[in-house]
């Protein structure tokens, strides 16, 4: 394993808006022919998300019309219900569609914010792409998993203890933009050869770090139809740019702590 060759701490809040001004001016900079290509691929998730929602829509409401029966207006009624309700339940999985599908994009974005900032370089390799995509893959499902069974427990807790509710929301908010900023650090724990295990206990070592890394991805997110137009494109390529120069010098087993 590699020793650390420099080790950066920042602890102050004001850092977390350093961290952001940095990456942003990286993406305004060097990082600038990034935009065409993840313009392209947020168009592409949007469109399949639109047609996505109206083919699965029709075809439930078709299904429950056979099985239960009624007219042309009781079908539109129905379809537009059920679309509603996928649109509800969309706008919850974007956030690990985003991560999985742009997540190589991402990963990119980070790897060209580390170079610009001085960390060696590794030659393109279609393996260690593919790799990387699978190990991403896993990181996300192992964060889709702690995320619900804490949504869950939330959500439990607030049915149980209502004066709690208050409280509940938020925490659960938090936590998603905790997993963003989880996701965008894991890009650059991937390239110290870490783990998807190892990773995420590297990302909950340092809560704050991932949480003030994932607040503005999570910001842009949170609105229906920013979440899957430009919401993808700023909020993922900004946090991807902003943790590597938070963990710029980050070695395998240890980082910046928060």
């Amino acid at each position: 394993m590699r020793a650390f060759t420099h080790i950066r701490t920042m602890r102050t809040s004001t850092n977390v808006f350093a961290w952001h001004a940095h990456g942003w001016g990286l993406l305004m900079g060097p990082l600038r022919r990034w935009w065409v290509p993840s313009m392209a691929l947020t168009a592409c998730v949007a469109l399949a998300g639109w047609w996505g929602i109206g083919a699965a829509s029709e075809g439930l409401s078709n299904w429950l019309l056979v099985s239960w029966g009624g007219n042309a207006f009781a079908q539109k009624t129905l379809e537009w219900v059920i679309w509603a309700m996928l649109l509800v339940i969309k706008v919850k999985v974007t956030k690990y569609v985003v991560l999985v599908f742009m997540g190589p994009l991402f990963a990119e974005v980070s790897a060209s914010a580390a170079a610009a900032l001085g960390e060696p370089t590794k030659a393109f390799s279609w393996r260690q792409w593919l790799h990387e995509v699978v190990r991403g893959a896993r990181a996300a499902l192992l964060m889709a998993v702690l995320e619900l069974t804490i949504l869950v427990a939330c959500w439990v807790l607030g049915l149980l203890v209502p004066v709690l509710s208050p409280v509940t929301l938020p925490l659960a908010w938090l936590v998603g933009a905790w997993v963003y900023g989880a996701s965008a650090m894991d890009y650059v724990w991937e390239r110290n050869g870490m783990g998807a295990r190892a990773g995420l206990r590297a990302s909950l070592a340092r809560p704050w770090m991932a949480l003030g890394l994932g607040v503005p991805f999570a910001l842009w997110m949170s609105v229906p139809v920013l979440a899957w137009t430009v919401g993808p494109m700023m909020g993922g390529m900004l946090a991807s740019a902003s943790a590597a120069v938070a963990l710029n010098g980050a070695s395998d087993h240890q980082a910046v702590t928060v």
